[in-house]
Order: structure tokens, then C-alpha cells, then sequence
């Protein structure tokens, strides 16, 4: 009648501890109308919720001592209005009051006596707008099922995709296996699979080798974590507090490509050499770093040969980042370098991993790389970069205009995080920070926006 949890499940919830929140978050920007009023939304996840059961399921947790382990068990008194929330921002309706709100919701933890999940409906945004902010528990979204309510909701046209139908629903086993192979066959999966890397791909990844491919990866993150010198300390790395502020930027996704080609690199050199140039200004006025800062990085690993194969080849590496240079094209140069460098690395290679391309999962990844190093300070931030669809998605008829992630912050030194995610020609930028933070993270945010029109021209 119950579900044992996975290795990464269990230690996503077990590092949630003290100023640590292993929630994941977005803030999805759609143009306004029916299709995204509360009550559409709620309707829209009646009818396909039952692609993801794992979402009508609560944790129970084990006895004391550890005599048993926590397992997930359908929720009998499962409530979706419970889940399913409204909030109208305050004028002006901006960035700054729509990361203010998730800011504040992701100081909160999730009620574990219930499913581990919350969608709001952000309504006040500048233009008619309206925000969706899934927020969810990182184990419900590990990397090997990362389907989300995000995935389920929304549409690669403006006319909604037929998904059967539920039926009744009623509390009963979970049957991963069958679960999987049912979901695979959905029209929906397979109408999305032709324009989003989605959930079809990650479901592809046996869940067993998916779970020892990471054990792999994190342990060879770890030897490496603790072989090579250990990450300056910076105004990022103080012990944090349990509650956080959220701020975002964006940039459009061609002249990063563009910057990324003309300096023998890609776009995400490109992007990590603009996080680069946002910490040179954010520690401008603060005296006594020693050595380059060093971002924690998901990347890339597919070989030529690799290209069309199912899911991500991804690895993660330690990357330092070029802070003292005050050229940016020179700085983007030295990150290529140094990239480069990493990528064809045998040890970097054999610690690759194939994962799903949700979207969640190298913050996933990061989360259990960090988490495992204990007290090595290894990294002074994490920098996940998604490349997500170039073309645009809908709910409802509504497009999707703007989305911006939210990646833990973990270790509970670590004070800041860079989520980016590519979508539809942008490049979107969310920056989660210890709300105590100094600088503050809109003063991160204002950094960035400097490097990117530094880099861009």
C-alpha cells in the first residue's frame, strides 16, 4: 500500500534542516486572460493530474530510531483546492513585487502531513498578466520522474491537447512501473515530446541506473571537491537564515550566443562569464577575497556521436570564475578556457550521468552534489543553466511569456543561487538569496543587468 522512497528522495528531505528549504520554484509569466483565471487552472489540473500521481501522495514518515523508513501513501483526504492558490500582487505589479512574492513563499516549508506541492495564481501584473508559481518539494521532482505541474499544464499550441480522462479517482498502491509505461503512451507525452524535451525522456532513464549514475557522479564530485583548493571565502558564504528574497533579470538569447561564438565558446560560457562579471561588481567594495570564486555547474557532456540519443548527458564541475578581469571579452575567453578544459576532462566524462531535460533537474543534481561534500567549501555558488524551448507555450490559449526558476540554497552557508533557463529567444534569470544577505540580492540583480549589457554591447 505504499511506496518506498528513493536514495535522492531521502536525502532531500533529510537535508531540510535548520535554514535549509529544499523547495523548487518558478515564476511563469503569462499574458492574461480566461485560460489562466484561477478556476481554469484549477479545472485544467482536474483533468490531468492523474498523469502525475506522485502529486496526490504525502509522506509518512518512519518510526523513530530508524526501525522503519518514510514511504509516500496516497493521500486519502487529498484536497486540490487545498494546493491551488490565488494571490493578487500589489501595484506597480512589476519584477520587483512578483520576486518579493516568491521570495517570501519560498521562506516557507511545505506542509509535510500533506503532498508535497503548491500552484499559485499570481494575478496584478503589469499589462493584465498573470504569474504561475508551482512550488514543489525537491524529492517530487528527483531528476528520474521529474514530471511536474508545470509540464502537465501546459500546451506547445493555443489549442489545448486532448488528454483522457481521469476517471475516479481513488487512493490505491502506487505501481511505478506501470505508472511510467501508461504515461509514456499518453497522446499528451507523445504530442509534447516532438517540441519540449519533456517527460517522456526523463522517463525513459531506468530509475535504477538513474540512482546509481548519480551515486557515481557525486561521489567522483566529492573526491574532486576535496583534491582541489578550497573556494575563497566571499560575502556569499556566512551562515544563513531560514527565510529568502527573490529578484530576476533576463536578456534576449542572440547576443549571447552571439558574444559566446565570437570568443571560441558557447552561450553558456557566455552566461557564466556574465555571473562573473555581476560578483566583480557585487564585490567591488569588500576587501580581503583571496583567489577566484568558484561556481558549482551542471553541464553538458554529450559527444557529436552522442547527438540525438534520449535524455541529457550531464555532468558537474567546479568552475572558477574570472572575477579580477576587467575586460568582459577576456572574461569570457578565460571561462572557454577553462570550460573546455573541464569538459574533456576523463574524470569529468566518467562522472556523467544521463537525466531527463525537464528543466529540473541539474538543480536537482547540484543540490545532491553540494549536499554530499559536507563541510568541504568546494563552491561559493551554484549556477544551473537550462536550455529550455525555443518556441512558445500556452495554457489555455495564454502564451508563456517569462519564466523564471528558483534553485535551494544549500549548503546552509551558501547565500545565493543562479537559476537560468533559455525560452523562446530569452534568457531568464532567477537569483535566490538568504534574506540577509550583503549585498542584497536586488543589488546582485542590478550587478547582473550591468554584465549583461557589458558583454552584449
Amino acid at each position: 500500500m505504499a511506496e518506498p522512497l528513493s536514495p535522492s528522495d531521502r536525502a532531500s528531505l533529510a537535508a531540510e534542516r535548520g535554514p535549509v528549504n529544499m523547495a523548487v520554484a518558478a515564476a511563469l509569466v503569462f499574458d492574461g486572460g480566461p485560460g489562466v483565471a484561477p478556476a481554469a487552472v484549477l479545472e485544467r489540473l482536474r483533468e490531468r493530474l492523474h498523469l502525475i500521481p506522485r502529486y496526490r501522495q504525502r509522506l509518512e514518515e518512519g518510526l523513530p530510531g530508524g526501525l522503519t523508513q518514510p514511504v509516500w501513501v496516497d493521500d486519502r483526504d487529498f484536497d486540490l483546492e487545498w494546493h491551488v492558490r490565488q494571490t493578487t500582487l500589489p501595484a506597480p505589479g512589476g519584477h520587483a513585487e512578483l520576486g518579493a512574492f516568491v521570495g517570501r513563499e519560498l521562506s516557507r516549508r511545505l506542509d509535510r502531513s500533506r503532498p508535497l506541492w503548491e500552484l499559485h495564481v499570481v494575478d496584478g501584473l503589469a499589462g493584465g498578466r498573470v504569474a504561475l508559481v508551482p512550488k514543489m518539494h525537491h524529492a517530487l521532482v528527483d531528476g528520474v520522474a521529474a514530471v511536474d505541474v508545470g509540464t502537465v499544464l501546459l500546451d506547445p499550441t493555443p489549442e489545448p491537447m486532448e488528454v483522457e480522462g481521469p476517471g475516479e479517482w481513488e487512493p490505491r498502491p502506487y505501481d511505478r512501473r506501470r505508472h511510467l509505461a501508461r504515461l509514456a503512451a499518453t497522446p499528451f507525452v507523445r504530442a509534447q515530446r516532438l517540441t519540449l524535451e519533456t517527460a517522456r525522456r526523463a522517463l525513459d532513464t531506468s530509475p535504477r541506473k538513474a540512482a546509481e549514475d548519480l551515486m557515481r557522479a557525486t561521489e567522483l564530485a566529492t573526491e574532486l571537491a576535496r583534491t582541489r583548493p578550497q573556494a575563497p571565502m566571499t560575502p556569499l558564504n556566512r551562515p544563513i537564515s531560514p527565510n529568502r528574497r527573490f529578484a530576476v533579470a533576463r536578456s534576449e538569447l542572440a547576443p549571447l550566443k552571439a558574444a559566446g561564438k565570437a570568443a571560441g565558446g558557447t552561450v553558456n560560457d557566455a552566461l557564466l562569464a556574465v555571473v562573473a562579471g555581476m560578483l566583480r561588481r557585487l564585490f567591488s567594495g569588500t576587501a580581503g577575497i583571496e583567489g577566484e570564486p568558484v561556481a558549482l555547474v551542471p553541464v553538458s557532456v554529450r559527444r557529436p556521436d552522442e547527438q540525438g540519443e534520449l535524455g541529457n548527458r550531464i555532468s558537474t564541475v567546479f568552475a572558477d570564475l574570472p572575477v579580477g578581469e576587467p575586460d568582459p571579452v577576456e572574461r569570457l575567453r578565460a571561462v572557454s578556457r577553462t570550460m573546455k578544459e573541464l569538459k574533456d576532462s576523463p574524470a569529468v566524462r566518467a562522472g556523467a550521468m544521463i537525466v531527463g531535460a525537464t528543466g529540473w533537474a541539474p538543480p536537482a543534481i547540484s543540490a545532491m552534489m553540494v549536499r554530499a561534500m559536507g563541510g568541504v567549501r568546494a563552491c561559493n555558488l551554484v549556477v544551473s543553466n537550462v536550455p529550455g524551448p525555443q518556441q512558445p507555450f500556452y495554457l489555455g490559449g495564454c502564451q508563456m511569456r517569462e519564466v523564471f526558476p528558483a534553485v535551494p540554497l544549500n549548503p546552509p552557508n551558501q547565500g545565493l543561487s543562479v537559476g537560468i533557463l533559455s525560452y523562446d529567444g530569452g534568457v531568464f534569470f532567477g537569483l535566490l538569496a538568504d534574506r540577509e544577505l550583503d549585498p542584497p540580492v536586488d543589488d546582485a540583480a542590478a550587478a547582473l543587468d550591468e554584465a549583461l549589457a557589458e558583454l552584449t554591447g
